[in-house]
């Protein structure tokens, strides 16, 4: 694996607020971690600029900015509320912003420099799927920084939580850095919270059928499959190793705990998440090449639209959103 230095604490955060009845849950679960990392917190409220407001200045023989000033007022009014809570022991700064909530939300990381952002999960129905609604679906496409996306009424702080890699051999792959930004982050906010970490590699054999079609001897698939698993499970230990030599020991968990199982990973994570209980699921996404924005793989909207734990999604390294050019 090659030298790189391992991932800086969090150290500015933001945290999308709602301002209605449930919108403190992703601001106590920003503050937990700002606590822990010591880190900045920026509580954000984005207001919809919907078309309706010129048509509406217009009928009241208003200008559409006093319409909007009024707006951000308002906003501000409840977000300072929201924010109150927490001032004895946190200094929390107030961001307010008018449009579309994703592009607001990922302009706000941009110009700010925000390496983490909060968020509830919005629910897509009304039984219990909550990812991939319009707003989360576009985060998890086009923001540069982690994004961690929190199920209701999810453990706060996480007792137990899965980073899911991707192993090619014990020699590296090509996705070896954004392996390594997955643990390095769930370690993190595992230590952070004196939560158990599982590291998580699903793997298969792709060529057993081409084997088991020339050869009639089942040694040799079964040395092929022995050698497969071997070569993963090093694969797994040297990335978990890797990590702690890596990680400063105020940024490792108590317990770390490496899993190798084969199959499909749409199926065999989700799977792991339910058995174990797992509260918060660490995972990368994939550039598409040549289609900018498209970064989620299939496999990891797969498996990202089949958990019900709180996620959070960390992008490849060097990756640039392509709202960044404006």
């Amino acid at each position: 694996m090659a030298d790189r230095p391992a991932a800086a604490p969090f150290s500015n955060i933001v945290a999308v607020c709602e301002t209605g009845d449930g919108g403190a849950e992703s601001l106590a679960r920003a503050a937990d971690l700002a606590r822990a990392n010591n880190a900045r917190l920026t509580a954000l409220a984005v207001g919809d600029d919907h078309a309706e407001i010129k048509h509406l200045a217009r009928f009241a023989g208003v200008e559409a900015a006093e319409i909007e000033a009024g707006m951000m007022d308002a906003l501000k009014s409840a977000l300072a509320e929201r924010v109150a809570p927490f001032a004895g022991d946190l200094t929390i700064a107030i961001e307010t912003r008018l449009g579309r909530p994703f592009r607001e939300i990922i302009g706000d990381v941009i110009e700010n420099g925000r390496d983490l952002v909060i968020k509830m999960a919005e629910p897509f129905d009304q039984k219990h799927r909550y990812l991939f609604t319009s707003t989360d679906q576009h985060l998890l496409r086009k923001c540069p920084c982690p994004v961690w996306l929190a199920m209701p009424g999810a453990a706060q702080p996480p007792r137990t939580i899965m980073a899911a890699v991707d192993l090619d051999d014990e020699e590296g792959d090509r996705d070896d850095a954004l392996n390594r930004i997955i643990v390095e982050n769930a370690c993190r906010i595992a230590a952070s919270s004196g939560a158990t970490l599982h590291i998580t590699h699903v793997w298969d054999a792709p060529a057993e059928d081409l084997v088991r079609r020339w050869t009639n001897d089942s040694g040799d698939v079964r040395r092929y499959l022995d050698a497969t698993e071997a070569a993963r499970r090093k694969a797994l230990d040297a990335l978990t190793r890797q990590a702690r030599e890596d990680m400063a020991e105020d940024a490792l968990p108590a317990a770390i705990v490496p899993h190798l199982a084969r199959g499909r990973p749409r199926d065999v994570i989700p799977a792991h998440v339910d058995a174990m209980g797992i509260d918060l699921l660490v995972i990368g996404t994939l550039v598409r090449t040549g289609i900018p924005g498209l970064i989620i793989g299939n496999t990891a909207e797969d498996v990202l639209n089949a958990v019900d734990c709180s996620v959070l999604t960390v992008k490849p390294p060097g990756y640039v959103s392509p709202l960044a050019s404006g």
